[in-house]
């Protein structure tokens, strides 16, 4: 194996010499059949798809792929590739040996919380030219030991940079929901709304929008109705003299009972009580 000299490209990411294991293209006709759950500790693998439609499942998760999907096999991660019963799929490989990373486990690229499948077409070009040329040289009479590393250091790395670099911009679009999410209930929170009133505005599945609201701000939907509607209550009872029941109803509750029994449940006492504890206590808010 190619030992790097101090001309070499130092890849400060890579604690060892990475190798490439094996180098594949696998047709349509190959790809037809399945190939069922397996597991590998020595690797990586990366799969390029060039064409076709077909259904991985990785570490027990399933993806839908097609044509310019990129798949990361971790070691130790157990999966399963079904290509397109019509029309298969073609598909570049290549497998990874002595891959470590610092604060990762051997022959892991990534943490679990990122995504193993990346579907941003803007990089299928440049990572599909990497494999090619690692591809190429792996059948070669002569492979080239110098060319196989640094091919392997920048497609390594490529992989690495783009998995991350689509989770943060994943969470930036989340992020953006939720705030999106918490705008509409500002606005419309002494309305008898419901979390599919919310889905239908946005146009979106109601366990998206629970997901990506409790991400951004720790509460669900309704969770955040309430508190808003408890919260706006205690400034009512705080600095007005009106009537518990005309607070109920400013505040969106449809009774006076429903409101006593969500206000003692998240505060520990009635509207009432609490209009009488700050009263007697503290002067009046403004």
């Amino acid at each position: 194996m190619f030992k790097a000299g101090k001309s070499s490209l130092v890849i400060s990411s890579f604690e060892k010499q990475p190798y490439l294991i094996s180098a594949n293209a696998e047709d349509r006709k190959q790809t037809r059949m399945a190939r069922m759950m397996h597991v590998h500790d020595d690797r990586v693998e990366i799969l390029l798809m060039r064409s076709g439609h077909g259904v991985h499942i990785i570490d027990g998760k399933k993806y839908k792929t097609k044509q310019g999907d990129i798949l990361i096999y971790n070691a130790g991660v157990k999966h399963e590739e079904f290509a397109d019963s019509k029309n298969g799929m073609d598909i570049l490989s290549c497998a990874i040996g002595n891959v470590y990373i610092n604060g990762l486990a051997p022959n892991v690229l990534f943490e679990k919380k990122y995504s193993p499948v990346i579907q941003h077409r803007s990089c299928y070009h440049e990572l599909e030219a990497l494999m090619d040329m690692l591809y190429n040289n792996f059948l070669s009479p002569h492979p080239s030991r110098e060319l196989e590393y640094h091919l392997l250091c920048s497609l390594l790395l490529k992989v690495r940079e783009t998995v991350i670099r689509a989770e943060s911009a994943e969470e930036q679009k989340e992020q953006e929901l939720g705030h999106l999410i918490q705008s509409y209930i500002d606005k419309h929170y002494i309305e008898d709304i419901s979390l599919q009133d919310i889905a239908d505005e946005l146009n979106m599945s109601q366990y998206y929008i629970s997901h990506a609201f409790k991400r951004t701000t720790g509460y669900s939907p309704m969770q955040y109705v309430i508190r808003r509607r408890i919260g706006e209550a205690q400034s009512y009872l705080l600095s007005t003299d009106k009537t518990v029941t005309e607070i109920s109803y400013m505040v969106g509750y449809n009774s006076a009972s429903n409101f006593n029994n969500a206000f003692k449940k998240m505060i520990g006492m009635s509207p009432q009580r609490y209009r009488e504890f700050w009263r007697n206590n503290h002067k009046r808010v403004k």
